[in-house]
């Protein structure tokens, strides 16, 4: 008796990435990014054991939520004035 196979939707499956994908996409260090996941709860972070992923989607809702507050805390640098060339 041929065994039957099921097809499976991979449309619906959440796309997860890594710690080292994350950093790639952000431009810092992986151990940053799980700095970051172990410390802010509110970052979407899945660890099954010693394993973290981050599924994408809620991962750039995070970032968008969190880019206002990065840029309100910077303060600009302040400029100096060159000196006169006297």
């Amino acid at each position: 008796m041929p065994e039957e196979r099921r097809k499976v939707s991979v449309s619906g499956v959440p796309v997860f990435l890594t710690a080292q994908q994350v950093a790639d996409m952000l431009q810092v260090d992986e151990r940053t990014v799980l700095r970051w996941a172990q410390h802010d709860a509110s970052m979407p972070a899945t660890r099954i054991g010693r394993v973290v992923r981050f599924e994408r989607e809620p991962l750039l809702r995070w970032l968008t939520l969190k880019r206002p507050r990065i840029a309100r805390s910077v303060s600009p640098l302040p400029t100096r004035n060159a000196p006169d060339a006297a």
